[in-house]
C-alpha cells in the first residue's frame, strides 16, 4: 500500500468485514449506538496498525463529551427528582444528553454502569447515593462522581452533604426544647443513617448521656405495610420500660411524614405530647400538618456541583479526586415544643 495514502475506515472494513461504523467506534471511541466485544475491538485495532492507520494519533485526541448516565435506586422520595432534573439541565446547557438508568440493588447498579461505559454508552456516571459496594474498583475503572457517603479512607470523586453536623443541629434543638429520651427512625443501615444518629449522639455524650441503640427504630413505610404498627409497638415498648419517647427524629422528611399521620391515628398530639423532626426539607414539609420541622439539605447545588465536577474529570483524567460537603441547615416548624414539665430536667 502506497504510504503517502492513509488508509481509510472503509478499507479495514472491507479486510474484517465488519461495518465502518463498527470500525469507526473501535478506532476513536465515539459513541455510534454500536456494541461490540472486546475480543472484536482488539482485532480491529491489530489490524488497523499492521495496515498502517494512524491509531495512537487519532486515539491520544479528546474524545468529544456527549452523554452521561445518572444512576439511581427506585425511590417514592420526590426529592431525587428535582436534583436529576437539576443535573440534566446542567448538561444540556454544555450540549450533553444525560439519561436515567434505574436498577433495584448496588451490584446491578455498579456493573450496569461498568458495562454502558466499556461499550461506549456512557462517557461518565453519576450515582445519587452512597457507595456501599464492597468492590471500590468501580471508581476507579470509569469516570464517575458519587453524591453522597464513601467507606471511610475511599478516595473518590464525590459531593454531600453534612450529615453528622445535621443531625447535631437536630440533637442541639431537641435538647434546648427540654427532650432528653428521643426516638429515632433510622429507616434502613446506610452510611449517611450512621452520621446522622452520631451527629444527635455527640449532643447526648457531650451532657454526660448515653443514646442508646433501644431509642432506635429500623422502619420505613416503603417497606414496611404495618408501618403505624411498628412504631406504636415502639413507643410502648418504650413507655414500659419507664423511658417514654418525648421526640423522634426521622431519617427524612418522608419517614417523617408517615410518622406524623400514625400519630395522629394513635391520638398523640405533635407537638403537645410528642416533637417530630425530618430531614430533607422536601418540598411538601411545609404542607404537611404540622408544619414539619427540618434540616434543609441543598439539592439543587449538589446537583449542579456533581455535573460541574464529572464534567472536570472527565476533562483532566490524571487529577486527584475532589470531594466536597456542604453544609445543611435546621428550619425550625411547628413540629417541635418543648417536652412535658417532668421532662424537662437539666443534666
Amino acid at each position: 500500500m502506497d504510504d503517502k495514502r492513509q488508509v481509510t475506515i472503509r478499507e479495514i472494513a472491507e479486510r474484517l468485514a465488519l461495518s465502518p461504523a463498527t470500525i469507526s467506534t473501535a478506532l476513536t471511541g465515539r459513541r455510534n449506538r454500536v456494541f461490540m466485544g472486546e475480543e472484536t475491538r482488539l482485532r480491529i485495532l491489530t489490524a488497523a496498525r499492521e495496515m498502517g492507520y494512524p491509531v495512537e494519533r487519532l486515539r491520544a485526541r479528546k474524545r468529544s463529551l456527549d452523554r452521561v448516565a445518572l444512576f439511581c435506586f427506585p425511590n417514592k422520595n420526590p426529592i431525587y427528582y428535582g436534583m436529576v432534573l437539576e443535573m440534566s439541565h446542567r448538561f444540556s446547557q454544555q450540549g450533553i444528553y444525560a439519561f436515567v438508568q434505574v436498577n433495584d440493588d448496588c451490584h446491578s447498579e455498579y456493573e450496569a454502569a461498568r458495562e454502558l461505559y466499556r461499550r461506549h454508552e456512557a462517557d461518565g456516571v453519576i450515582f445519587i447515593g452512597s457507595y456501599t459496594y464492597p468492590d471500590t474498583s468501580v471508581l476507579d475503572s470509569l469516570p464517575c462522581v458519587i453524591i453522597g457517603e464513601v467507606p471511610e479512607g475511599v478516595q473518590a470523586w464525590r459531593v454531600n452533604v453534612d450529615n453528622e453536623q445535621g443531625g447535631r443541629e437536630v440533637g442541639e434543638h431537641l435538647w434546648s426544647l427540654g427532650h432528653r429520651r428521643v426516638g429515632m427512625l433510622t429507616g434502613g443501615t446506610g452510611l449517611s443513617h450512621s452520621e446522622r444518629l452520631q451527629g444527635i449522639r455527640s449532643v447526648w455524650r457531650q451532657r454526660g448521656l448515653d443514646f442508646p441503640d433501644r431509642w432506635l427504630l429500623d422502619a420505613h413505610p416503603d417497606t414496611a405495610s404495618n408501618f403505624q404498627e411498628i412504631l406504636t409497638a415502639f413507643l410502648q415498648a418504650a413507655a414500659r420500660r419507664g423511658e417514654p419517647q418525648t421526640a423522634l427524629f426521622c431519617y427524612n422528611d418522608w419517614i417523617a411524614g408517615f410518622a406524623l399521620r400514625a400519630l395522629h391515628e394513635i391520638c398523640l398530639r405533635v407537638p403537645e405530647d410528642i416533637s417530630v423532626v425530618g430531614f430533607d426539607d422536601a418540598p411538601y414539609t411545609e404542607m404537611l400538618t404540622p408544619p414539619l420541622t427540618t434540616v434543609y439539605q441543598p439539592f439543587n447545588e449538589l446537583g449542579a456541583l456533581a455535573a460541574q465536577l464529572l464534567l472536570e474529570r472527565l476533562n483532566s483524567p490524571q487529577h486527584p479526586p475532589k470531594s466536597f460537603i456542604l453544609r445543611g441547615r435546621l428550619v425550625i416548624r411547628a413540629t417541635t415544643g418543648l417536652a412535658r414539665a417532668d421532662e424537662r430536667k437539666e443534666v
